[in-house]
């Protein structure tokens, strides 16, 4: 990492103040992505606008890497907590930005997750980010980029007080694999293969979908119904909120499951509210609230 962006040789680097707007994240995808819809993480130019940013220039030559890539920081915090974001992403000659791997550290967790302790204010600290194991290849012509961000939302539940940080120096570790000669014996890997789909009826009643299962008689019904706040400047403002609907039926039999969650949080603990009510016919046979404060305990 260098004040001309990422190259192989050590280079001047001017220290940099680093504090993200709370909603850098939204193009982070899904937690737990099933690899359909809009679940996948997008374009990353908005989320890379609001962040620290190092590019190489235009690859002579493609570069494979497999495994996990490591970053390393020199940096200090005004805050005794903060979160620190690394993404390894992809620059397309369109500059559409394609994330490989990204990596997330708890700063109070720089010395490992046993014993976490909070930064020491203005006190300079080295700290390794291992992002995520990745398999991919970076184009001739394309960019290779890191981007650094304290904030990741919705991934990331944002730290009670914003911190600045201030990275003084860095290095980027990429796990390079070198073609190979036996690489031309490789075989392409085969198409993906399934069972046959069922192909359900869709139907549409009282703001739900249901997927009829005709061969079987059989009626799922989904609903669901979230809702992510945050304001920018307060981090405390954070919440989430999920209600879902579960319906089943065939011919007469029917049951349903209904939940709700809210989390939200104050400076010293984590509020999270839950209801579960599930009904078969018109019977309620179960019902279980929550209303629990869990200590924040560094995060």
């Amino acid at each position: 990492m260098t004040d001309e962006g990422l190259g192989n040789e050590a280079a001047h680097f001017s220290a940099r103040s680093l504090c993200s707007p709370l909603t850098v994240g939204k193009r982070s995808g899904s937690w737990v992505p099933f690899g359909r819809g809009h679940d996948q993480a997008e374009d990353q130019r908005d989320d890379d606008l609001l962040s620290l940013v190092f590019d190489t220039p235009p690859l002579d030559r493609p570069i494979e890497i497999l495994g996990a890539a490591i970053v390393t920081l020199d940096l200090a915090s005004d805050e005794p907590m903060a979160n620190l974001v690394v993404r390894l992403c992809d620059v397309h000659p369109s500059g559409e930005s394609l994330r490989v791997s990204y990596g997330v550290l708890n700063l109070t967790h720089r010395d490992g997750h046993e014993k976490p302790a909070p930064l020491a204010a203005g006190q300079r600290y080295r700290v390794r980010i291992q992002l995520n194991d990745a398999g991919s290849v970076f184009p001739a012509g394309h960019r290779i980029r890191l981007a650094i961000s304290t904030a990741y939302w919705p991934m990331l539940w944002p730290a009670p007080e914003r911190a600045t940080l201030l990275i003084s120096g860095g290095t980027l570790e990429l796990p390079v694999r070198a073609p190979r000669p036996t690489d031309a014996l490789l075989n392409p890997l085969p198409g993906p293969e399934s069972a046959p789909p069922e192909k359900p009826t869709i139907i549409h009643r009282d703001h739900m979908r249901i997927e009829r299962i005709d061969r079987l008689g059989l009626e799922l019904g989904t609903q669901v119904d979230s809702k992510l706040h945050l304001e920018e400047d307060q981090p405390l403002s954070a919440a989430a909120e999920l209600r879902r609907t579960w319906t089943m039926s065939r011919d007469a039999w029917q049951i349903r499951i209904e939940t709700q969650m809210r989390l939200s949080c104050n400076r010293d603990v984590f509020l999270l509210q839950g209801d579960l009510r599930a009904w078969e016919g018109a019977d309620e046979v179960c019902h279980r609230e929550w209303d629990l404060a869990i200590p924040r305990d560094f995060v």
